[in-house]
């Protein structure tokens, strides 16, 4: 991988949640991102958040809230949730 994943304990407790069929997808997805050389390109920016902005990642009907850090090549998976819901706490 290019880039390293982190999930914070909130996610990974949201990805047990989901069925399993779908948790498999949203690993593969994220996997794919992380290999790839911008990963910046496929997610897309949340509005209001100008000093850690946020990110968004598509995945079916789930969204993930990322944040990435460029210097160390990181990505960290903040939030995973369904797409009507997610959105709420940021």
């Amino acid at each position: 991988m290019a880039w390293q994943l982190l999930l914070m304990p909130r996610a990974e407790r949201k990805l047990d949640k989901i069925p399993d069929s779908d948790a498999k997808r949203i690993k593969d997805e994220l996997c794919a991102l992380a290999d790839e050389p911008y990963p910046r390109l496929y997610a897309k920016k949340l509005k209001g958040h100008q000093n850690s902005p946020l990110h968004s990642f598509r995945v079916g009907q789930y969204r993930i809230i990322l944040v990435f850090e460029d210097n160390v090549m990181i990505i960290t998976v903040i939030d995973i949730g369904n797409r009507s819901k997610v959105y709420r706490k940021y």
